[in-house]
């Protein structure tokens, strides 16, 4: 009773399910990409690409040639072939850009392109621009040596470069098309975001962040770009003026490396990867630590995916494996309120699931009560030591910590992160951790009075028909005077003091 009451108090504080877990071939998995329809998931590492289906949890077969190298970066794109497809771009170490689309008669993903670019050095990002709305699909590739190159995948399956510049000294990590026609270039090891004219490829800004980019994500509503800041978190910034505005603090780091983060939840959540076993998932707004999914024991979590549909999240993470062991992809999904919820309806909901907590509690203090009534009588040294443990309780639930109110939405950064470093200590444990830890503590109390009741009973059958009753003296400094009373002779009865919980 006890574990079934744990096990639904656990499942009441997650937010996203885990609805599937995938083993590649492979010790290490570099990229990560879901459909646009959440149908499929495609995981590139050194031994090429995988494809697979997350509703059936099955490999798709799919071309994949190791020769063009390890796979670095991957997206996918909806295309016009007859009817909209989805199609999945994917970039190698050795420079290839490769696209692959399923065949409409036994549906398995085949090659339709695939292209060495300018003198085949890495591609490190890869992005298709999705407000694009002439003929073909337009795609903006990052090489390793410094170059940008827009190009043009034409309804005859042909690629059709549009432009290619070279950066002074920026490394491009990360790259997306924005409305209006431009596109967003962040550097891997100087902080610089730059954004260019995707016609002509003209550089129309440049600002540099705080500190070198290990990854990089946008938000063309919010006009919002988060980065993997590669030391204590990921930090959110303006699109437009590279204005820091809060850093969304994780566990240290024990390797600075850089991990992948992106927004979910229609932009309203940060999720990223880490190199302790979990995904963060932070609320934008006010930077708290909404949960951590735990995609294994320890180690880097790295690579992650994330795509919004209808309503419905759906995350995607990967591990490397230490030795020759297979890397674990897993995959989680929330079904998070839309955008039309109301403000009324949010706070029923927050209500109810206060009412569900609350019950929860009761349940087991319910519990408590209906096993302590049986010992009371029997063992009244058991209520003792459960009386002693009140003010712990006491302490736990004055630790609860309160929310403040948040003034400005987006407030810069030099006035938010001090208040986030001062709740670093508490944001490590949230309201609902402290009363799941207050719930157990009860329940382990309810466990060890149901013991101790056993034990009475086994007594009480070894004796010789003579009841004894526990009766209390005066308590000083910690100490309890007991007598035992004989039920034959009242004379040596005392006044019984009971301590009710």
């Amino acid at each position: 009773m006890f574990s079934a009451i744990a096990t639904v108090f656990t499942q009441s504080l997650q937010r996203y399910t885990n609805v599937a877990s995938f083993t590649p071939n492979t010790p290490s998995v570099h990229a990560l990409a879901i459909s646009n329809d959440g149908d499929f998931l495609a995981s590139g590492g050194k031994d090429g690409i995988k494809l697979w289906n997350i509703k059936s949890r099955k490999e798709l077969t799919c071309s994949n040639h190791e020769s063009y190298g390890a796979v670095s970066c991957a997206t996918w794109m909806k295309t016009k072939h007859g009817a909209m497809s989805e199609t999945l771009c994917y970039g190698t170490g050795l420079g290839y850009l490769i696209f692959l689309r399923p065949n409409p008669v036994d549906k398995n993903f085949q090659e339709i392109c695939a292209r060495r670019l300018g003198s085949g050095f890495e591609i490190t990002c890869v992005a298709w621009d999705m407000t694009w709305s002439e003929a073909g699909s337009r795609i903006a590739v990052g090489m390793r040596d410094n170059v940008v190159q827009v190009l043009l995948l034409n309804a005859n399956s042909q690629l059709q470069p549009v432009f290619a510049g070279r950066l002074e000294n920026t490394v491009p990590k990360s790259i997306t098309f924005v409305p209006r026609g431009s596109v967003y270039i962040f550097g891997l090891y100087d902080g610089n975001i730059i954004k260019m004219n995707a016609i002509d490829g003209a550089i129309l800004s440049e600002h540099c962040c705080d500190s070198v980019i290990g990854c990089a994500a946008v938000s063309p509503k919010k006009e919002l770009a988060v980065i993997d800041n590669a030391t204590n978190g990921f930090t959110l910034y303006r699109l437009d003026s590279g204005k820091p505005l809060r850093t969304f603090v994780t566990d240290p780091p024990s390797v600075p490396v850089p991990k992948q983060v992106a927004f979910g939840e229609e932009s309203k959540v940060v999720i990223g990867g880490s190199d302790n076993g979990f995904v963060y998932i932070f609320e934008r707004r006010t930077g708290q630590l909404l949960e951590k999914l735990p995609h294994s024991k320890t180690g880097l979590v790295q690579t992650i995916s994330v795509r919004d549909i209808g309503g419905r999240c759906i995350v995607a993470s990967a591990s490397p494996s230490v030795g020759r062991k297979k890397a674990a992809i897993r995959v989680w999904v929330h079904e998070y309120e839309t955008y039309k919820a109301s403000a009324g309806s949010d706070k029923w909901g927050t209500c109810m699931s206060t009412v569900k907590i609350v019950a929860l509690i009761l349940g087991v203090v319910l519990v408590i009560i209906s096993t302590g009534i049986g010992i009371l009588a029997l063992k009244p040294d058991i209520v003792v030591t459960c009386a002693i443990s009140i003010p712990q309780i006491s302490q736990w639930c004055a630790r609860l910590p309160v929310q403040r109110p948040v003034h400005s939405p987006e407030a810069p950064l030099s006035q938010e992160l001090p208040k986030v470093q001062q709740e670093i200590p508490m944001a490590s444990k949230s309201d609902l951790e402290t009363l799941k830890e207050l719930a157990l503590h009860l329940m382990d109390l309810a466990q060890a009075a149901s013991r101790e009741t056993v034990h009475a009973h086994r007594d009480m059958a070894a004796g010789h028909g003579r009841m004894g009753v526990i009766e209390y003296g005066e308590v000083e400094a910690g100490r309890q005077n007991m007598a035992v009373g004989s039920m034959d002779d009242p004379k040596t009865v005392r006044e019984t003091s009971v301590i009710y919980l």
